[in-house]
């Protein structure tokens, strides 16, 4: 009985130590956010939300073939038919106050990436591309500071360059737009996940909407995105420079942990495989 009694206290304590969870990779993925989970975020327009997906009643679109590709991340759709930049700002606001938008709260705040896939409705707002452009860097600087003040860290938030649509002068508005977008692209803050090479012949009669081929497109264009050009945007925003399982980032701060020590406290554990990895 006594053996059994001290066995049970053993537990009981190893169950209350905070354990040091790897963070480079989850179910394949860098963990950006160091939680044990993939997650991402896709925000947007009707494009987003699935409109023209005929196969899921109009709903899902590439996203929800993402979410299928990927059974054990998870890949939420936060998109709205109609929303434009101004209503997305907006929106941000609310949510981050807590007045609304609960649900776009904790899905931002959760995600290791966000995606922005936005912008192709300010064409009927008569504005120029260049507005368009400013209102995605307040989008995307709002979901950083939003995030950081509640979570302690901010997403990788990735502009996307937008699916081209077909009709009138919208497509030469969001070919402009596009431009822009990518030639913003850099280290910090990517724009290089590129749905306009999905060809327009996949779209719906509408010449806006792809058809059930084509969100298949885009979410092969999607998912090859985050196999390849996200875990190189990640090993650069989140180095492990003793290659302990742990990013830097959150050594000090997270687990008391020296970045450039392996082994903090001397016991022959790999810090982001030690129960109590500082000692």
């Amino acid at each position: 009985m006594e053996c059994l009694r001290t066995l049970l206290l053993l537990l009981s304590f190893l169950a209350s130590v905070p354990v040091a969870s790897a963070c480079p990779m989850v179910s394949g993925f860098p963990d950006f956010n160091c939680d044990g989970e993939f997650r991402v975020a896709v925000v947007g327009d009707s494009i987003v939300s699935g409109v023209g997906d005929s196969t899921h009643g109009n709903r899902g679109g590439y996203v929800l073939r993402t979410q299928a590709a990927l059974p054990d991340s998870k890949v939420l759709n936060f998109g709205i038919p109609g929303l434009d930049t101004v209503q997305l700002l907006l929106n941000l606001n609310k949510a981050f106050s807590g007045r609304s938008y609960a649900a776009l709260l904790e899905g931002l705040t959760r995600a290791d990436l966000v995606v922005l896939d936005i912008g192709r409705n300010d064409f009927w707002s008569f504005g120029p591309p260049i507005q368009t452009l400013r209102r995605l860097r307040k989008a995307r600087a709002l979901i950083e500071s939003g995030v950081a003040a509640r979570a302690g860290h901010a997403p990788l938030v990735v502009t996307a360059v937008l699916l081209l649509p077909n009709r009138g002068t919208q497509g030469p508005w969001v070919q402009e737009l596009n431009e822009l977008i990518r030639s913003a692209n850099g280290s910090s803050h990517p724009a290089d996940l590129r749905f306009d090479k999905v060809s327009k012949t996949l779209l719906n009669e509408d010449r806006l909407h792809p058809t059930p081929a084509g969100f298949k497109a885009v979410a092969a264009v999607f998912l090859a995105y985050l196999r390849a050009a996200y875990p190189l945007h990640a090993a650069e925003l989140r180095p492990d420079t003793d290659h302990d399982g742990l990013y830097d980032v959150y050594e000090g701060e997270r687990y008391g942990t020296d970045p450039a020590d392996s082994d903090t406290d001397d016991d022959g554990l790999l810090d982001g495989q030690d129960p109590s990895p500082a000692g």
